[in-house]
């Protein structure tokens, strides 16, 4: 369950948001089940953020940084992604119906048994991403050039972040498939 007080931060804009995840290691950052439905949420700084099974339908987060945040089982329907930041996400079992990843980077992002009927990937960075066991037959603007990968094994593994923050973040390396 999503911390109220997270919540009440995320309320209180994007620019005071980002500010506050400046100062917080990032393990702090809980949004499980969180209900952002339709939420503006443009540029928001949601790095390592726990967003399991968050309700993000029709959400605007273009140019927003996801990077390596667990999104497991999030509806993402209808969301907005525009140049948004995926590097690294996790996405398992994610509902991503109609969602528009235009520009966005998902690099080493894990799409696996994911909903993405109707998504739009046009100009999307998907070098190295996780599509196992998503029917990719309804998206749209998936590259011709397979640079995205379809198995089991190959994306990366959840890195433990305790005690990471900014000025260290750069140094960590994710952990290459076995």
């Amino acid at each position: 369950m999503a911390d109220p007080a997270t919540l009440v931060r995320l309320k209180n804009g994007v620019a005071a948001w980002n500010e506050w995840r400046r100062s917080v290691e990032l393990g702090e950052v809980d949004l499980r089940g969180a209900d952002l439905r339709g939420a503006d949420l443009r540029g928001a700084d949601f790095w390592y953020a726990l967003l399991q099974g968050a309700r993000l339908e029709g959400a605007l987060l273009s140019e927003a940084v996801l990077d390596r945040a667990d999104l497991g089982n999030a509806d993402l329907s209808n969301a907005v992604l525009y140049r948004c930041r995926l590097r690294g996400a996790l996405l398992d079992g994610a509902r991503l119906r109609g969602a528009s990843f235009v520009e966005a980077d998902l690099t080493l992002a894990k799409v696996t048994e994911a909903d993405i009927s109707g998504a739009v990937f046009t100009g999307a960075v998907l070098e190295g991403t996780n599509f196992f066991g998503s029917d990719l037959g309804d998206a749209h603007g998936l590259p011709t050039s397979e640079t995205w990968i379809v198995e089991a094994e190959g994306a990366p593994r959840r890195v433990a972040h305790q005690g990471l923050d900014r000025r260290t973040a750069g140094r960590v390396e994710v952990e290459p498939p076995r």
